[in-house]
């Protein structure tokens, strides 16, 4: 059936897909114009003067003309009380304001974000600055926290117990002396000083004992005032404070916040004063001042009180009513005394004339009883997404499928999907078309499982779907889509509609493993069925109108409105939805990346019968 298709272009019946809508479009307009036509003034004046005409009014009202001067008409009364307006001192004053380069300054700097910015800052300046100034300057040095640790850090370093005791802490000296307690030689000295010798060898021993240089260092730092204080300083809370303030003081953020406290220009470099500096100069700027200015200016507030005021729109309707060429005529032609040329009556006579002629007319009469706009007339549209906006896109359409949406109100994927679907944020609406676009990126999500149910899973890509589930669905009718063709292979990229009972589903165009049109069908636990027509002739990442008509059973496929497919539907047939969608089969070379599935508009219509 591919062959088919490419027979069809190579012989030129699938046209532009781009000449057909302007062809359809032109048609439209044709048939819009026609019907306004058969609604238009040109055509209710004509039928209204064709019996005029044949009434006899326009000479009796010939006769009555003669009568008729100027002079105490409506229109002498109208100019006589435009002129009282004109010469209304608000009413001129309002004229100045109205139009001029101050009053466009105003209005354009009264919706600016400059002006926006301006009341919000003096808001903060007479409020929460004033917080946050007296915050700032409350923190001093003298009495801080800061201060005090500071203080008492500076008077423990003067401490003379303290001193000794990190003179001492861990020396050589205090390491020698302690290891010499238990020195042999010691304790032979001592026990000799307790008992002293007789015998000459102990008197010797003695004698050098006595003289030995570490027993008389030893003793001479027992003896000391630092080992003395040392001993005293040892396990006392001081040392702990002292440690602790030596840790509080060096951090940097100590440091930090002593240079803040004592820096006497730490408000001007807050972001407190920036805010403040940006307000003083946003109030004294030229713009400020003169929105100030002329906000109170008596010309101004004049401007403001005639703007919706009576006389001001009496004046308008006035000057523009007097300054019409109708007016003027009518002016003229009651002080003429060939009133009946320049009648009203006589103009009419003339219009009904030319309106025989006319091109409104002459249209209606020519499509009246044509068969031109026969489709027109006999269907109308039921569904119509142009993808003009996100609100629009939401109003119509739901990031789900009807079964997802009535069993766990978030979409699910089938089971070999490689892609879970994001509700939505996959969907793009670029230039007037929608782009479903599948990335590279994880997503959790859940998969149907048979025989187990809905699985959680994570997906190594992302993509969306949009149906018009619950929102919108038809039996019978035209149902269309303008589609990019740009089949990738490990992607497929469908169009179809769907309805309650899952026996089948009619695809308007499929893109991806396999590019078809046509009814898809479900048989129990078997393999789905296709039938339909192949599309991988048509040309690439090209626009195409995919045209689906369904007339009870009998369904017909186009292309760029070339009939391409056609067949039966297997029963009476249901109400079905449209679907938009794009899944992953498999992976995706990076260089494909994202894949993009575009629509540029979807339509459907019925019969206004139907």
């Amino acid at each position: 059936m591919s062959f088919k298709i490419f027979t069809l272009q190579l012989t030129g019946k699938i046209g532009d897909a781009t000449r057909i809508e302007n062809r359809r479009r032109q048609l439209e307009e044709e048939y819009k114009a026609f019907l306004e036509a058969g609604k238009s003034p040109e055509w209710q004046k004509y039928s209204e003067l064709n019996s005029w005409v044949a009434s006899g009014a326009p000479e009796q009202r010939r006769l009555a003309l003669e009568k008729e001067v100027f002079k105490g008409s409506q229109e002498y009364h109208q100019l006589k009380e435009l002129q009282a307006l004109t010469a209304n001192a608000k009413i001129r004053d309002f004229l100045k304001v109205e139009g001029s380069s101050d009053l466009q300054r105003f209005l354009k700097l009264e919706t600016s974000e400059k002006l926006k910015n301006y009341w919000e800052l003096k808001d903060y300046a007479e409020g929460e600055f004033q917080r946050e100034m007296r915050e700032i300057n409350s923190q001093k040095f003298v009495g801080s926290p800061e201060e005090s640790a500071l203080k008492e850090l500076a008077h423990l370093k003067n401490h003379k117990g303290l001193k000794a005791y990190y003179r001492l802490k861990d020396s050589m000296a205090l390491q020698k002396h302690t290891q010499f307690r238990n020195n042999p030689r010691l304790q032979r000295y001592l026990a000799l000083k307790n008992n002293p010798p007789r015998e000459k060898e102990g008197r010797k021993e003695w004698s050098t004992l006595k003289i030995d240089p570490e027993i008389r260092e030893f003793f001479r730092m027992e003896k000391s005032a630092d080992l003395k204080l040392y001993h005293k300083m040892e396990g006392r809370h001081v040392i702990a404070r002292y440690e602790e303030l030596l840790r509080e003081t060096g951090t940097d953020a100590f440091h930090q916040r002593v240079a803040f406290l004592r820096d006497t220009k730490k408000l001007e470099k807050s972001d407190a004063w920036k805010k403040f500096r940006r307000y003083k100069e946003l109030e004294n700027s030229d713009d400020l001042v003169f929105f100030r200015k002329f906000k109170k200016s008596p010309l101004y507030r004049n401007y403001l009180d005639m703007k919706d005021s009576f006389q001001l729109a009496r004046y308008r309707e006035l000057k523009e009513l007097t300054a019409t060429p109708a007016f003027r005529e009518r002016q003229a032609w009651l002080a003429d005394n060939k009133k009946w040329e320049k009648s009203e009556e006589f103009a009419r006579l003339q219009e009904f004339q030319r309106l025989k002629k006319h091109p409104r007319v002459e249209l209606y009469n020519k499509y009246r009883e044509s068969d031109h706009f026969q489709f027109l007339k006999e269907w109308e549209t039921t569904f119509f997404e142009s993808f003009e906006g996100k609100e629009t896109l939401r109003q119509k359409w739901i990031f789900n499928t009807l079964w997802g949406e009535r069993f766990l109100g978030t979409p699910y994927s089938q089971p070999g999907d490689l892609q879970g679907y994001s509700g939505g944020k996959n969907c793009h609406l670029r230039e007037g078309r929608l782009e479903i676009q599948v990335r590279k990126e994880n997503i959790s999500g859940k998969r149907w499982q048979p025989g187990v149910g809905f699985v959680p899973v994570t997906f190594g890509y992302t993509s969306d779907l949009l149906s018009t589930a619950g929102l919108f669905d038809q039996k019978e009718g035209v149902f269309e889509a303008k589609i990019k063709f740009s089949p990738v292979a490990q992607v497929v990229s469908s169009c179809h509609l769907m309805g309650e009972d899952q026996g089948y589903q009619l695809t308007l165009m499929e893109s991806g493993p396999k590019s078809r049109l046509g009814v898809l069908l479900f048989s129990g636990n078997g393999q789905p069925r296709f039938e339909g027509v192949e599309l991988k002739n048509l040309k690439h990442d090209k626009f195409y109108i995919f045209r689906l008509e369904w007339e009870k059973n009998h369904l017909r496929w186009k292309i760029n409105d070339c009939v391409v497919y056609e067949t039966t539907l297997p029963g009476s047939g249901q109400p079905l939805h449209v679907n938009l969608l794009s899944l992953v089969v498999d992976e995706i070379p990076g260089s494909r990346l994202p894949v993009k599935f575009e629509t540029a508009w979807v339509r459907c219509f019925r019969r206004t019968n139907g």
